[in-house]
């Protein structure tokens, strides 16, 4: 088993990403150097030489973990110099499509927030316009042979075509990659399917981080993020009078019942020996209670069999938190604890979320 934590393997993940990114652009440079210097274009092998230095500067970047940093001085550098590139060798040259395919890099970057997507892609877009509508005439500062152009231009259009689809195949094997390994140390709980504790609180760790840059950036009215922890009521008492075997099959039920209740995307973890957590992660604060109350109604009236013959019913009780204006992020689980304790105290089979 790999001893790497999700957040360790999804930061080399990025890792990977990045560096063939780099070396892609590296060596892309290394041949217009070569095609500047034969054709004596010295205001463009500067440009491109000062943007292959840049580069290689990120890869320092890198080896420090600064990937969101890294990857928009990279984008930055490529923006600048094919709009230049652009303008002194005109439409046809075709530097243009880098544009694109930086506007395509910011869309698919995961650290990057979305509004920052949005204004750093439109912003790229409209100089992608802006140099179309201004070189689409033929104007253009350096003047070149016409069949000399169709090379470069053919040349820049097969290096973007082939980096993006050479990029997004490896984005896939790494998403693969990334997939086997969390599943590799997730290791579900064999008696419910749930996940485990060390999963989920992994897992938890890598949402408040993410919630901590929303809400520093002002959008906490977007998140809907909360968690429920639902114990089985007398659950001892189960063990005591069936056995520990009827006791494991009424927890296999009962996760079984809780998982199809959930939806898809909400992370459910086996917590402690009859305990249970559900991490609502894109549900509103009446969704998530609705959906606790039918689970609580579903387990009350469903019909356990326990050693084959005898038929129980059984409750469960839950503490539900929601993350708001008031609510500390870090203590989230700590208050769906207390609130499961005082669900108990009311009388059972019932949630407390206030």
């Amino acid at each position: 088993m790999s001893e790497m934590n999700i957040t360790e393997i999804a930061e080399q993940r990025k890792y990977v990403l990045l560096k063939i990114f780099f070396l892609l652009t590296l060596f892309v440079d290394m041949l217009l150097i070569i095609l500047f210097l034969y054709l004596k274009f010295f205001d463009l092998l500067l440009i491109t030489s000062f943007k292959f230095c840049i580069f290689i500067m990120n890869f320092f970047l890198l080896r420090r973990k600064k990937y969101l940093l890294s990857m928009q001085i990279g984008v930055a550098a490529i923006v600048v110099a094919t709009t230049i590139d652009t303008f002194f060798l005109g439409w046809k040259s075709y530097f243009s499509l880098y544009l694109i395919a930086s506007a395509i890099i910011i869309i698919n970057s995961i650290d990057l927030r979305l509004d920052w997507k949005k204004f750093e892609a439109i912003f790229i877009l409209i100089l992608f316009i802006v140099s179309l509508m201004f070189t689409n005439n033929g104007y253009s500062i350096y003047t070149v042979d016409s069949k000399l152009l169709e090379w470069v231009g053919l040349f820049n259009l097969l290096v973007v075509i082939l980096s993006i689809l050479f990029l997004s195949l490896q984005n896939f094997m790494e998403n693969d990659k990334l997939k086997k390994k969390i599943e590799e140390i997730s290791e579900i709980d064999p008696l419910t399917g749930a996940y485990n504790r060390r999963f989920f609180n992994q897992y938890l760790d890598i949402q408040i981080k993410q919630l901590e840059n929303q809400i520093k950036y002002g959008h906490l009215r977007e998140i809907n993020f909360a968690i429920v922890m639902i114990d089985i009521d007398d659950f001892k008492k189960i063990n005591d009078t069936y056995g520990h075997l009827a006791g494991d099959a009424v927890l296999a039920e009962v996760a079984h019942i809780i998982k199809a209740l959930i939806f898809g995307r909400d992370i459910f973890c086996r917590y402690g020996g009859e305990e249970f957590v559900v991490l609502f992660t894109n549900t509103s604060k009446s969704g998530a209670l609705t959906a606790i109350e039918k689970i609580l109604r579903t387990i009350e009236k469903h019909e356990f069999v326990v050693n084959k013959n005898s038929k129980i019913h059984v409750t469960v009780s839950a503490g539900f938190a929601s993350l708001d204006v008031e609510s500390n992020i870090h203590r989230l689980l700590d208050i769906a604890d207390k609130r499961l304790y005082t669900a108990k105290k009311m009388g059972k089979n019932r949630v407390a979320y206030e």
